[in-house]
């Protein structure tokens, strides 16, 4: 039996028994999907690749025993549960993944060596976006994204922008953290203040909500371009195999934009190939929608639980399943108009939806501690350095 609140810290024996053994048979599934005739051995491998997912989240133990670093080990759940429906979705699949034509792998394709397949299989298995391979549609965004940058202006570009995203993740922690000294430990606290009045509490909670949301934004958006700027400068890749994660969230006016085009699409190829395909082919469109953001509810809940404080799976299912219900409600709105919520009064929409029900969302993930702490060291904190200079001037 699991017992997730037994943890086993990151050392070499972890490392060797635990860690080494799910990426080894992650990388092998990749491997597989890209060869002709490996059906059988793909499905044959993934009762294992899911043990060892399940004892990596529920287990490891990434924080160093820091408490404050404890959300660690929510990444590490989503990483893990990402590489099981990965894995799960090539093993249902019966045929091989293809390249796009034209693109990095189908060119490494084309050579037809051990070293070219060899590669192939490493840009599937941490390609999450799949960009190279053909599958589930891809964003419309994706095929707005301007023309790639020379990689000098490319590097420029990109290392500015982390430096100014990680003081912007900074400034959003010290905003949320100043609504309540709780914040800031480990056992974290609350977005509701039952002692102010109904207007004032869900004012504040929902204000909370919106600087968390932001705060999720960046923090991923800093940690993919700062992946980006080694990739381009260190492993040599070109700057048009790292096209923007994000693609102004907030500016949607529908949340059929939000969630399907604007927000990121790393865990876009599995969802569809696991969550939406199967229920949409049983029980028609909508439940397929709803399959989709059910899997996400589903990996953000495992994911807080990882932590090692519980997890609220009302509000956290909740908030991505109703996502789901109101992209359905979208649909409907289109069949009987012709047209998704535009303007202002769609943008007012996706702000009330979202807002509505991400109150209880980051409720469950702020009390446990999911404010605690950020990129940098409580005593070099920029922002926290800087707010404080600027008060005793």
């Amino acid at each position: 039996m699991i017992d997730p609140s037994v943890k086993i810290p990151l050392n070499a024996s972890s490392f060797a028994g635990m860690v080494f053994p799910l990426f080894a048979a992650y990388f092998t599934t990749a491997l597989l999907v890209t060869l002709p005739g490996t059906v059988v051995w793909r499905r044959a491998l993934l009762p294992f690749t899911v043990w060892f997912a399940l004892c990596v989240g529920a287990y490891l133990d990434i924080s160093g025993g820091d408490p404050a670093k404890g959300q660690a080990n929510q990444t590490l759940a989503f990483f893990a549960f990402m590489i099981v429906m990965r894995c799960l979705a090539w093993a249902v699949y019966s045929g091989q993944v293809q390249p796009i034509p034209g693109s990095f792998a189908d060119t490494n394709a084309k050579r037809a060596s051990f070293w070219a397949t060899l590669w192939n299989a490493c840009d599937l298995a941490l390609g999450l976006r799949e960009l190279s391979w053909q599958g589930p549609s891809k964003p419309k965004t994706l095929l707005r994204v301007p023309p790639p940058q020379e990689r000098s202006l490319f590097l420029r570009c990109r290392t500015r922008s982390v430096i100014q995203l990680l003081v912007l993740s900074d400034a959003l922690l010290f905003a949320l953290q100043s609504f309540s000294p709780e914040l800031g430990t480990p056992t974290g606290g609350s977005v509701f203040d039952p002692s102010l009045p109904p207007f004032q509490r869900y004012h504040r909670s929902t204000t909370m909500t919106f600087l968390f949301g932001a705060s999720v934004y960046v923090t991923t958006r800093t940690v993919y371009e700062a992946i980006s700027v080694f990739a381009v400068f260190i492993l040599r890749q070109s700057p048009s195999r790292w096209p923007p994660l994000f693609f102004s969230p907030w500016m949607a006016t529908s949340l059929t934009e939000l969630w399907g085009d604007r927000w990121h699409h790393m865990n876009r190829s599995w969802m569809i190939a696991v969550g939406s395909r199967p229920a949409s082919r049983i029980l028609g469109r909508a439940a397929g929608v709803l399959g989709a953001f059910a899997l996400s509810g589903l990996m953000h809940d495992l994911g807080l639980r990882a932590v090692g404080r519980g997890s609220d799976f009302t509000a956290i299912f909740g908030f991505f399943f109703m996502m789901g219900v109101g992209v359905v409600m979208e649909s409907a709105c289109k069949m009987m108009t012709g047209r998704l919520p535009s303007g202002i009064a769609g943008w007012l929409w996706v702000l009330t939806w979202v807002g509505l029900w991400g109150n209880r969302a980051a409720d469950a993930w702020l009390t446990r501690g999911a404010a605690s702490s950020g990129f940098f060291p409580e005593p070099y904190r920029p922002f926290k350095l800087l707010w404080a200079f600027i008060t005793r001037s």
